[in-house]
């Protein structure tokens, strides 16, 4: 029987449009309530930088392992069945690795198509990591980037990557932070999977 970790789900709340897709993306998760919660963090005033909203988060999340997804994103109904599924895999595959994060690839979307790109959002994180490892509260961009460049330099510590899994659905739209487009290889993505490549030769 497949072991059922704890995860809390945070959404930093920034906007108005866009949000109710993505409560509902996690209320319809094909996941067993008990082991799942959402935190959602209201800051429609800009109280929080991107990188102070994610810590709060950590702070408020229940359990041990926390995912991130953007107040205009969505995912899919069995993301958090196949995120649980991949990090038993490689758990019990390596049970010494110290793994900090689980990431998969993302589906872009806006009004017209979806196009899958082998480009990772920000991911599920160890809650106990976080918390020793917090995010930068200067940053409003580049937040998770500069994570992962952190992880980087911690030979013990690993991110394993689900290269098959293209569930989470990142909604392009003309006020994203990130100001990405279709017919661009962002700069951001490319960024993140600079980062990204030692952490898969550790988890090979």
């Amino acid at each position: 029987m497949l072991s059922i970790n704890k995860i809390s789900v945070g959404v930093l709340n920034s906007r108005k449009d866009f949000i109710n897709d993505c409560i509902q993306s996690v209320i319809r998760q094909f996941y067993p309530n008990e082991f799942m919660e959402l935190v959602l963090i209201n800051n429609l005033d800009k109280k929080y930088s991107i990188g102070a909203g994610y810590n709060e988060i950590v702070r408020k999340a229940k359990f041990d392992w926390v995912l991130f997804l953007g107040d205009d994103d969505m995912i899919a109904r069995t993301y958090l069945f196949n995120l649980n599924a991949i990090l038993i895999h490689f758990t019990e595959k390596n049970p010494l690795m110290d793994i900090v994060a689980v990431v998969t690839n993302l589906t872009l979307i806006d009004e017209k198509k979806r196009l899958g790109l082998d480009v990772v959002p920000t991911g599920m994180w160890q809650k106990k990591f976080l918390l020793g490892t917090p995010f930068d509260e200067k940053l409003d961009k580049f937040v998770d980037t500069d994570m992962f460049s952190k992880v980087n330099q911690m030979p013990d510590k690993y991110i394993i990557r689900d290269h098959t899994n293209y569930g989470y659905y990142y909604r392009q739209h003309t006020t994203n932070v990130s100001k990405n487009k279709f017919k661009e290889k962002t700069k951001i993505f490319e960024e993140m999977n600079k980062k990204l490549k030692l952490q898969e030769e550790y988890a090979g």
